[in-house]
């Protein structure tokens, strides 16, 4: 196995099976649960560049959900409605 160069956030490397890279920080389970992955595999350095692009940009807007779902929520027991 060799380390290959990637993008930040993620540590790639060259195996018998083709190229694998995986996250260095974790997930929450709110990403996990929403598609957010661990771990890729691609056939070569392009095809790894975009997937781990495109999970890294699916993560962050992953994680402004769960920041707004939490901010919602703590404003939900505040709020009134209807009546006077």
């Amino acid at each position: 196995m060799s380390v290959i160069l990637c993008m930040p956030g993620w540590h790639s490397e060259r195996t018998d099976k083709g190229l694998r890279a995986t996250r260095i920080s974790p997930l929450s389970d709110y990403q996990l649960l929403n598609g957010c992955l661990e771990e890729i595999a691609a056939t070569d350095e392009g095809e790894l560049w975009l997937l781990c692009d495109a999970q890294t940009r699916l993560a962050e807007r992953v994680a402004t959900a769960e920041r707004l779902r939490a901010s919602t929520s703590g404003q939900a027991g505040g709020l009134k409605t209807g009546g006077r």
